[in-house]
């Protein structure tokens, strides 16, 4: 930001500060090489700064940067060995940010470090289409919506410094998928503007400059429709008014630290955005992802977005087949997020263990117990599974849907499993559990986590949230059942990693089955101000 002011502007004060910053980074003996995602970071700012600047800083500050992007982030980088999970040849955010940053930092001191820049260029340049294979075939992203806007803009930055340096990006802005990515960010903002928040989510949300790159590389200015609603917001929200008006709509927006980007990356000569996206979404890969929406422009729309994929991924959390709901602006089904990854090791958990055994599971916001999930009798899903998602075809009345194929996450507990979820015209919502035991009989559980006040009604239960209501129809294989559904007090914390979720309540329907039985249960919501008259 203060080098390209100070290229902008030719304000003195700019340069002198960014100056005062790079020198002090230089100075630094190392930049904590046992997270190089600090040694990622650092490089990319130390190759901006010297290489915009370079001119006016002085010889001797030219030489104390180079030598310490060699020191502190080449070298480094080249003795950290390839497998066992590292970044070198990972699939996984680091392995954008690190080769981003450390190869930034070597073309920036190339003509002094021409081998080493070599080494690291043609590093990155091996390994990177490895995560760039995640985002195929449809754009998603593997760990979820808060790292997909951290590794996709140090991958977009990669790209702009392959395409500055060598006049190409060697097919990686290409790759299967990645153009397409734009709109699974998209997607997974709801019609009240917060996010599909299922991995391990961080609760900020950032504007996205990366979404006018998209939208340049797409030529199509509809890409970049958030986020440009976003700066707007942002504007409003730091501009002093001399008036009393309230803020201005929408959730708090964090500002990204790569914001200095867009004026780089906006295409003042794209045409006005005609379409915003589609209103139902369906993606493959190895993070499957359904999205349906009554409207885009409405902030009472009603959004259900649904996830498949598998637990065993970086960041990824026991939720396969977990689901989020919002309708007349409330989130009436959701998700918790990430739990604090300090109190997780502060409770001596393996955070970064995927295994079946893991003791990550244990806790309430990463494991099976606070999703939207089934499960049979109370046993975790199996990692080794995968969930893919298939579209169904549009029905003649307008209703939409996807069924998510459940069964691996089940092995060894059920023969068969599926979740169907349906946007209907009238904006209600489906949800159809079908499930077959067995050689043994098991009792099934559907998870429902809400803020709502619950109540129980003839047909199922009422939520209550801000002057809302949204009623649960509940078909049960046996009526009797109805009587046995659970509310859940889950606001407290249970172990020593779970943070308090204040309000929350778990609605637990649990439906007995017999060995080689099928059972179904079906949920139909439907927001009151939507209900036939």
């Amino acid at each position: 930001a203060l080098a390209l002011d100070h290229r902008l502007t030719g304000d003195p004060r700019s340069l002198a500060r960014a100056r005062e910053e790079l020198l002090r980074l230089a100075d630094l003996p190392e930049w904590r090489p046992s997270h190089f995602l600090d040694v990622g970071e650092a490089a990319l700012a130390a190759g901006l700064g010297y290489d915009w600047l370079h001119d006016q800083l002085s010889a001797d500050d030219r030489e104390r940067i180079a030598q310490a992007i060699v020191r502190n982030a080449l070298l480094p980088a080249l003795e950290t060995p390839e497998g066992a999970k590292s970044w070198v040849d990972g699939d996984f955010n680091w392995t954008q940010v690190c080769h981003t940053g450390v190869s930034v930092a070597a073309l920036a001191i190339a003509e002094r470090e021409p081998a080493l820049a070599r080494r690291v260029l043609e590093r990155a340049l091996k390994h990177f289409p490895k995560v760039a294979a995640t985002y195929a075939p449809d754009g998603t992203y593997a760990e979820g919506p808060s790292y997909w806007s951290y590794g996709t803009s140090f991958h977009v930055i990669f790209i702009e410094t392959l395409r500055s340096s060598f006049g190409s990006a060697f097919g990686l802005d290409r790759s299967p998928g990645f153009l397409e990515t734009a709109e699974f960010d998209n997607q997974m903002v709801a019609p009240g503007g917060d996010d599909f928040n299922f991995s391990d989510y961080h609760v900020e949300r950032l504007n996205e400059p990366i979404m006018l790159w998209f939208a340049r590389e797409r030529r199509d200015l509809g890409v970049a429709r958030l986020e440009l609603a976003a700066l707007t917001r942002l504007v409003a929200q730091q501009t002093p008014s001399e008036s009393k008006a309230s803020p201005a709509p929408g959730p708090k927006l964090v500002l990204s630290r790569h914001l200095p980007l867009e004026l780089l990356w906006w295409d003042p000569a794209l045409p006005a955005a005609t379409s915003p996206g589609p209103l139902h979404w369906t993606a493959s890969g190895v993070l499957p992802v359904a999205v349906m929406r009554s409207a885009w422009d409405d902030p009472a729309a009603t959004y259900l977005a649904i996830k498949g994929g598998t637990p065993d991924h970086s960041h990824a959390h026991m939720d396969v087949g977990s689901f989020v709901l919002e309708a007349d602006g409330v989130r009436w089904a959701l998700d918790l997020g990430t739990e604090s990854y300090g109190k997780m090791r502060a409770a001596k958990l393996d955070l970064w263990n995927y295994t079946q055994d893991s003791n990550r599971w244990t806790t309430f916001r990463v494991g099976p117990e606070g999703h939207n999930i089934l499960r049979f009798d109370d046993a975790r899903q199996t990692v080794a599974g995968h969930a893919p998602i298939r579209a169904l075809p549009d029905a003649p009345d307008g209703t939409v849907g996807d069924v998510v194929d459940l069964s691996s996450l089940y092995a060894g507990q059920v023969a068969r499993v599926t979740r169907t979820v349906r946007l209907h015209p009238d904006r209600s919502v489906s949800i159809a559990d079908e499930w077959t035991a067995a050689d043994r009989a098991v009792t099934a559980t559907a998870q429902w986590l809400t803020r709502a006040t619950v109540s129980r009604t003839p047909t199922g239960l009422r939520l209550a949230e801000a002057g809302k209501i949204l009623d649960l129809a509940i078909n049960f294989p046996d009526p009797e059942l109805l009587a046995l559904i659970e509310l859940q007090d889950v606001s407290v914390s249970r172990a020593t990693q779970d943070s308090d979720n204040p309000g929350l309540t778990r609605i637990v329907i649990k439906i007995p089955t017999a060995a080689h039985a099928t059972a179904r249960l079906l949920i139909t919501a439907r927001a009151q101000s939507h209900a036939s008259p």
